[in-house]
């Protein structure tokens, strides 16, 4: 795969094991591997009239495989890097498509947030194809089925697969 935009782990491997076995001292974990998870980023400067005119900026990112969207209110740090064939899934939302739904999910969001006189201008600043890294986990106690779990490797949240 080429070079890519994407965010630098803050947990490494061994930090994930740490902290996951601070919660089940009797479970047996692997880390399979490192994933990147492709997202968009799109950045909008609103412009909106109630009882005070406001501007302002805000952002969105939008899975680049199911399409939801999610409001970020810390901007990312990207660096450039190479990622291998497997790290990454298939992106099954164009840009065009996310462009899209981005701009549905912000208009909904600031018009439930708010009363307005009128609609609210909404201008596309930026746009990003980046890649957010996650570990895969397996889980393991004695006498159940091993499980699988996804752990944010800058959050460090997890959840079961």
């Amino acid at each position: 795969m080429s070079g890519v935009l994407m965010q630098e782990p803050v947990y490494g491997e061994q930090d994930v094991l740490r902290g996951l076995q601070q919660y089940e001292k009797q479970a047996k974990m692997n880390v399979r591997k490192l994933i990147f998870y492709p997202y968009y980023l799109f950045e909008y400067e609103l412009g909106i009239r109630s009882l005070l005119k406001l501007k302002g900026k805000t952002a969105c990112t939008i899975d680049a495989l199911s399409g939801y969207g999610a409001l970020i209110d810390v901007q990312p740090e990207f660096s450039h890097r190479q990622i291998e064939a497997g790290q990454a899934p298939a992106i099954q939302i164009d840009e065009d498509e996310a462009r899209e739904a981005a701009g549905q999910f912000i208009f909904e969001n600031a018009m439930s947030k708010a009363k307005f006189v009128t609609v609210p201008d909404i201008q596309l600043l930026t746009s990003t194809l980046f890649y957010r890294p996650f570990w895969l986990v397996e889980y393991r106690l004695e006498a159940y089925e091993p499980k699988s779990l996804i752990v944010d490797a800058i959050s460090g949240s997890y959840h079961p697969l």
